[in-house]
């Protein structure tokens, strides 16, 4: 096969993926309705429709009623858009819908739809070795590597996050604010192996910023390129005008953290994935693609992770708690540090964006069970006869 592809000469490996992983039927990702106009410029907006308002104003009063030690709520931005309008937003005092908030490793999500369109327009495939220049010497097993296995996390270096001992040991903790955060691209892709390629899913902030820098590579033009492309190719078409991308001092993408943007821009994001990659009538994710992003990686050791994105599936060993537990399978989410959430329920045909703080990782679980108690409160659509929720 030759070094660049296009996803359609790749879309049987891509439905292998969910062979190999499992294959499940997927719930069918909901068209936009018919007559509405797109949120391009402004979201449509209503009241939640078969929903009992006091049991949503309660799960919602329940959430914004943690506070931390700053007195502030722990959640500042709650929105949610269902069928194509937004039914719900939410501010804590001193945010608001001009508040651009820090995506953490919702980030990582944003490369995924970055990559896409270099997929789309045939600039990149997945099943090409990963153009790292570092890996390209005499007897490197690195230079094998694929960008299918640096969106699936299973590339076998060792460089995952490495959360357990000492969190300012962490890989990813020098990598963001320690020796490597001054060339994020070169501290990740330093280490060798620690399994074989394929075999082993591991979480790796490192990974994505080696995935950012394969995607600007392609673009070019260096930052200035990419916040274009970015621009034109993604954030523009969907209006969301607010988004901001981070680089470091070498001038690498920030892909694996660092994305900023105000909250109704967020639900923007998340209802391209939602609408399966298509907006006001033009295809801007390939075909296939967000089956792909929410089908589980299948290398050992993952449960819970597609490509890029969380799934609502059980996790294995050391995977964060279940997305939403008691909620759909069929959801699907960006999820960040400090439990920012793009949540997207195709089977309730809705969009749930939270963003904010958490005191600790201990107290994960507990949002997880909150939000879930939010989307408890949306009734399922039609579709969902077509797949299990």
């Amino acid at each position: 096969m030759g070094r660049w592809i296009s996803l359609i000469a790749a879309l049987p490996l891509l439905l292998g993926v969910a062979a190999t992983g499992g294959a499940e039927e997927l719930a069918p990702l909901p068209p936009h309705p018919a007559g509405l106009p797109w949120p391009t410029r402004t979201w449509p907006e209503g009241p939640p429709r078969g929903v009992d308002p006091v049991a949503l104003d309660d799960a919602v009063d329940a959430l914004f009623r943690e506070v931390g030690r700053s007195g502030v709520p722990n959640t500042r931005a709650l929105l949610a858009v269902q069928h194509g309008r937004v039914v719900l937003e939410r501010y804590a005092e001193g945010f608001g819908p001009r508040t651009r908030f820090h995506s953490w490793s919702m980030a990582k999500s944003v490369t995924q739809a970055l990559l896409a369109r270099q997929v789309h327009a045939g600039a990149l495939s997945i099943e090409a070795p990963a153009p790292v220049p570092d890996w390209q010497g005499e007897g490197d097993p690195r230079a094998a590597l694929t960008i299918r296995n640096l969106i699936h996390m299973d590339t076998g270096l060792d460089n995952a996050d490495g959360f357990g001992g000492d969190p300012a040991d962490a890989f990813v903790a020098r990598l963001l604010f320690s020796e490597g955060s001054r060339d994020v691209v070169a501290y990740a892709a330093a280490p060798g192996l620690a399994d074989p390629p394929g075999t082993r899913w591991s979480y790796s902030t490192g990974t994505t910023m080696i995935l950012a820098s394969v995607v600007g590579g392609s673009v070019g033009g260096g930052k200035a390129g990419l916040r274009r492309f970015a621009r034109e190719e993604l954030f523009g078409p969907i209006g969301a005008d607010s988004a901001l991308l981070e680089f470091d001092a070498a001038g690498n993408f920030l892909g694996g953290g660092f994305v900023w943007a105000r909250a109704r821009d967020w639900a923007r994001f998340g209802y391209l994935y939602l609408r399966d990659g298509l907006w006001d009538g033009r295809r801007l994710l390939p075909e296939g693609w967000v089956d792909f992003s929410r089908t589980p990686a299948p290398a050992a050791g993952n449960g819970s992770y597609g490509a890029h994105f969380w799934l609502n599936h059980p996790p294995a060993d050391r995977q964060p708690p279940q997305l939403l537990p008691g909620g759909p399978r069929s959801a699907f989410a960006a999820v960040g540090n400090s439990g920012q959430y793009v949540l997207l329920v195709p089977t309730r045909d809705l969009v749930l964006v939270r963003l904010g703080e958490l005191a600790s990782f201990e107290d994960w679980a507990d949002l997880t069970r909150s939000l879930a108690a939010i989307v408890a409160t949306f009734p399922a659509i039609a579709a969902e006869t077509a797949a299990p929720e």
